[in-house]
């Protein structure tokens, strides 16, 4: 008989990881939002709104890798940490607004690979975009 090894991660509860389709860390609920990663190198939509403490997913419908990073670095907002290549097809990754955020509150990101940063103000370039807290 043949055995193979199964690695198993555990998330209790925390924001910003993610794994494959159809996985939801937000607190038990549905995604306030849901985007798309496209074989078109784009996110879909671009902009989302959403209220604070609501969960947002990416869901990457292409056969290559993408990332969702902010561009200004707010915590867990990261798709790295769970998945270091980038979220391969079929993945989501799941971020949760902080709770108390204000409303008119703008988050951008974009994709390490495909995409740049913006300046925080503004989104970047190529396969980027943002989560305006309502």
């Amino acid at each position: 008989m043949l055995l193979i090894p199964i690695l198993v991660i555990a998330c209790c509860g925390c924001a910003g990881t993610g794994s494959g389709s159809g996985n939801s860390n937000s607190g038990g609920g549905t995604p306030a939002a849901t985007v798309q990663m496209t074989g078109s190198h784009s996110f879909n939509p671009v902009n989302v709104t959403v209220p604070a403490g609501s969960t947002v997913q990416w869901q990457n419908i292409d056969t290559t890798h993408h990332t969702v990073a902010s561009d200004t670095n707010v915590a867990k907002f990261n798709s790295d940490p769970a998945f270091p290549t980038g979220l391969p097809g079929g993945s989501t990754f799941n971020w949760t607004v902080p709770a108390g955020t204000a409303s008119g509150t703008i988050f951008y990101y974009h994709c390490e690979f495909h995409g740049a940063a913006g300046d925080g103000t503004h989104i970047g370039t190529g396969m980027a975009g943002s989560v305006t807290v309502q």
